[in-house]
Order: structure tokens, then sequence, then C-alpha cells
């Protein structure tokens, strides 16, 4: 399974470190006309090729290409909700388990000459297991708290005084440190990084009129510490 998990930690790589905001603000504008969208479709084909088993598997990047185009236009055209957000990833998820069985597991090919790291299925595991609690978590859960958070700005309208994208990169390492405690087997870790987010939170949200930012944060902070050990979770049983 060494190839599939190459493929998964590729599109992770294609989707959010190599796309970024501009490239998908002119596909949500021009969406089938968008010549940046047949370039994000390109490099998910280049990435997938060069993780091949086999340079002669030129049909694998072109199908993946293929249904690439065809769910992000599809998602394109949808409203920005993290229901089709999900939906757009586990396709694409799908697609690469489903070319990986029908080109790559039948025929038991392994890379070669990759080096031991490379073939390793629990070094892949792990790396798309960081990828996917950084840039896609973050989305994913930016849009599910996007009502509670506007409601919380709305009350306390001190959003303005906070730095630029703080709470995003907050987010990320917390996320990056719960995955790590969890694929090390040190759950301690997880609830002493609990006490210490609400020992600094707590001077900002006590008080009865920051009530719903605190209940934002707590939403939140919940929210990405169940989704970040369900993940590390998933990845502890392929290594």
């Amino acid at each position: 399974m060494v190839t599939l998990f190459q493929w998964i930690f590729a599109h992770l790589v294609g989707d959010f470190l190599l796309q970024s905001r501009a490239m998908v603000r002119h596909k949500q504008r021009l969406k089938a006309r968008s010549w940046m969208l047949y370039l994000h479709c390109a490099i998910h084909g280049i990435l997938v090729y060069l993780f091949a088993p086999g340079w002669n598997l030129w049909i694998v990047p072109l199908l993946v290409m293929l249904t690439h185009f065809v769910i992000d236009l599809w998602k394109l055209n949808q409203s920005d909700k993290v229901v089709y957000f999900i939906i757009d990833q586990v396709a694409h998820l799908i697609i690469l388990f489903v070319l990986w069985s029908l080109f790559i597991a039948p025929a038991g090919w392994i890379p070669k000459s990759w080096g031991s790291v490379m073939q390793s299925q629990s070094a892949w595991a792990i790396a798309a297991g960081y990828l996917m609690v950084t840039f896609p978590l973050s989305l994913l859960l930016a849009s599910a708290t996007q009502r509670w958070r506007r409601e919380a700005e709305e009350q306390t309208m001190r959003s303005s005084v906070s730095l630029n994208e703080a709470g995003k990169w907050i987010g990320i390492f917390e996320r990056v440190l719960v995955f790590t405690f969890v694929i090390s087997s040190h759950f301690e870790g997880i609830g002493f990084l609990i006490a210490a987010k609400s020992i600094l939170r707590f001077n900002d949200i006590k008080g009865t009129e920051a009530r719903k930012e605190a209940e934002y944060i707590l939403i939140g902070t919940l929210m990405s510490f169940s989704l970040s050990i369900l993940i590390g979770l998933i990845v502890r049983s392929f290594i």
C-alpha cells in the first residue's frame, strides 16, 4: 500500500500546498474557462506520475487529471459549504484508491531504488497524517465554525485587534502536537496541552460579556482536538 499513501500525500500537496488563494478565486470566478483549473489538474497528474511504480503507467495520471477536473468543476458550481468540501476530498481519495486497486494492487508492483524511507508504509502514512491536520483541517474547521465565529465577533468586536491569521496558525501547531502525541502513544500530553490553552485563554474570555467568544473557542478546540485524535488513531493502525 506504499504507492497508495504516496498518492494520498501527493494529492494533499497538490490541493493545499501548491494551490494558492489566487488560484482558487480564479477557478471560482471563471470555472471551466479558468486556465488555473487546468493547471491545477495537471499538477495532480504530474505528482501522481512521479510516485507511480512504473513510467509506463501513463494512463493513471491521465485518469487522475480527468477525474480531478470533473470533481473540481462540480464543486465550483456548489455553494461554499463544508459538506461540499468533504464530498470533494472524499471523492478524490476514492478515485486514488480505485486506481491503485486496478493498476497497482493486483500486480503487486513495488517501487525500486527509492530507498527504504520511500518504500515505508509507516513513513508515508505519518507524512500524510501531518499534512492532513494542517491546512485541510484548517479549511474544514473554519467552514464548520463560521456561523459561531460571526456571532462571537459581533458581540465582542475584538477581531480587529487580533494578529492576522493568528488563530489559524495556533490551530495548526496545536493539531500537529496532538497528532504527534497520539502516534507516539503519549496521550497525557494532550491533557497538558488543553490545560495550557485554558490557562492562556482565561483572561481573554472571562466575564459574561465574552460568553459567546468562550463558547466559540471551546467548540473550535474540541472539534480540532477530536479530529486530530481521530486522524492520529487511523494513522497508528497503519504503522
